[in-house]
């Protein structure tokens, strides 16, 4: 669903923000009436009831004992200056952008040849702002879209692992999923020893660093040769497959604890951790891990 952020549309928010504050109500009908009868021209020319059912819809709006107006809308119901109305459009394109808004943008710059002539039209009056306006809401939309996808990639590198694990009859432990605590991702034990294993997931392009927190490099110096670092690095294809599966991993590496704390500096005036830094380990550094990712593992992305 997409409601395209016309002036009038983007009025008639403003009008039931404004009647709401001013005239509180508990009941759907009084409150579009009173907005409605707002004398000012555009208030005669625009789908007021529509534009309610559309604020409740997307949770700009709520009805329990009064009409309550989401804060960020609140925010805009002082004056129905562009100021405002700009920000009510927003708003709008945040809560429902349009279909088209993944092809109109093209390396950071509006294309309308890709909107549709009457949807350019109802935006004509937004003028100059149109084009930061549509770019601000694509850059959020495949923002949100990248941070969940590599989030994903990280949760498969971690069951990679349990997978390639399991294949050799260990059964390890998941300790992710219970508490970012351990400063490590999974747990495995072995006749002569625990293994304490971090995971960071990648693809090629990005396999040259690794970001760890201040808990991880901690237990790391903590357990010494018991805590590594695994590396597993997939082919690109992975951020836009529905299906990720053991052919997509390229190549599973180790980085020791020792090796990780020789890259970092001693705390000085300089240098000092906050929640996380970037490590980037020499080739060298990096040893061909024996695990094999087994040939069943299968992960469905949403």
């Amino acid at each position: 669903m997409y409601e395209l952020p016309s002036r009038g549309r983007c009025h008639a928010a403003f009008l039931l923000a404004y009647s709401a504050r001013l005239r509180p109500s508990g009941d759907f009908n009084s409150w579009v009436i009173s907005a409605s009868g707002k004398s000012t021209i555009m208030a005669a020319s625009t789908d007021v009831l529509g534009t309610a059912r559309l604020l409740v819809d997307i949770n700009l709006a709520s009805i329990t004992d009064v009409v309550a107006i989401n804060p960020v809308l609140a925010a805009f119901d002082s004056k129905a200056d562009r100021h405002s109305l700009l920000g009510i459009a927003r708003l709008l394109l945040q809560r429902c952008p349009p279909a088209w808004i993944g092809a109109a943008i093209v390396d950071g710059r509006l294309a309308p040849e890709f909107i549709p002539d009457s949807d350019l039209e109802a935006l004509s009056w937004l003028g100059p702002d149109l084009e930061p306006l549509l770019v601000e809401i694509h850059h959020r939309l495949t923002r949100a879209s990248f941070d969940e996808r590599r989030k994903m990639l990280g949760n498969a590198g971690e069951l990679a692992i349990m997978s390639a694990l399991r294949y050799e009859r260990y059964s390890p432990v998941h300790v992710a999923l219970l508490s970012d605590w351990y400063g490590y991702d999974i747990e495995n034990r072995r006749a002569s020893a625990t293994e304490r294993l971090e995971v960071k997931a990648c693809v090629r392009a990005t396999a040259d660093r690794v970001f760890v927190s201040r808990n991880e490099f901690d237990k790391a110096a903590k357990f010494g040769s018991e805590w590594r670092l695994i590396q597993v690095i997939f082919s690109s294809s992975v951020m836009v497959e529905r299906t990720i599966i053991a052919a997509h991993v390229e190549e599973v590496r180790e980085l020791s604890s020792g090796a990780l704390q020789a890259l970092a500096p001693d705390p000085s005036p300089t240098f000092r951790w906050t929640d996380s830094a970037e490590f980037r380990p020499t080739p060298d550094m990096w040893i061909p891990s024996a695990l094999r990712v087994d040939n069943t593992f299968s992960l469905e992305c949403r």
